[in-house]
């Protein structure tokens, strides 16, 4: 079976401008025809699957994703890591450094697709939310069925312009990564809880250490939690 660049890009939950582009650079299995490229669906599929990337057959439904128990901010926050001195002089360029900080993306076509991913939805709207502080995440979920919910927090080595909706530099970023929608939601909502607060806001400016900064994020985890 043959498939066009726009089903493949489907077919591997990727954007149609990436999938081009590891086409020029030779790394998606290609055939070239005139001035098309053509693509077999076996070889591609293997191509996927020795770079650890999801592939879904044209016409198939996406296969079940494991379920994930939806865990609090804390256990989220701590599988992603705290990272200090951030390097980047641009939303690109700080994306790029706090992706090569996530590990559990083991293969750099991971890693990539990842990065594209954050660009796209930052292409769509800043994910700088204002004091400070950005949430990127990926468009849709990438669906790596082995890869759990993370937040990887960046502390960037000098702020940003992020074009945050009160245009003010970002010096925070908080990386969300879920294996699905929903998860997505709950996650944000206890974020969004943290950072509505003027004491948390207060407490990320001084740069805490890590351990400061998980007894901060478990204090609000509780807040959360308990009903008023």
């Amino acid at each position: 079976m043959r498939l066009q660049i726009e089903e493949l890009a489907t077919c591997l939950q990727l954007t149609v401008s990436t999938v081009e582009r590891w086409i020029r650079q030779g790394r998606i299995p290609a055939r070239k025809k005139g001035h098309l490229c053509v693509f077999n669906l076996l070889s591609v599929q293997k191509w996927a699957d020795s770079n650890n990337l999801t592939f879904t057959p044209p016409g198939s439904k996406p296969e079940k994703k494991s379920q994930h128990r939806m865990d609090n901010l804390l256990a989220a926050m701590k599988r992603g890591g705290v990272f200090y001195d951030v390097e980047g002089d641009s939303v690109e360029g700080v994306l790029n450094s706090a992706v090569g900080h996530i590990s559990c993306f083991k293969t750099k076509a991971q890693k990539e697709a990842l990065y594209e991913s954050l660009l796209a939805r930052e292409a769509l709207m800043s994910t700088g939310i204002g004091n400070g502080v950005a949430i990127p995440h990926p468009r849709t979920p990438l669906g790596y069925a082995d890869i759990p919910a993370v937040i990887t927090t960046c502390f960037l080595k000098n702020p940003v312009n992020y074009k945050a909706v009160d245009k003010k530099p970002v010096n925070v970023l908080f990386v969300l990564v879920c294996p699905s929608s929903k998860y997505h939601l709950h996650l944000l909502a206890r974020l969004s809880f943290c950072l509505r607060d003027k004491e948390f806001l207060k407490f990320l400016a001084q740069t805490p250490d890590q351990e400061a900064f998980f007894e901060k994020v478990d204090e609000f985890d509780s807040r959360f939690d308990t009903p008023e």
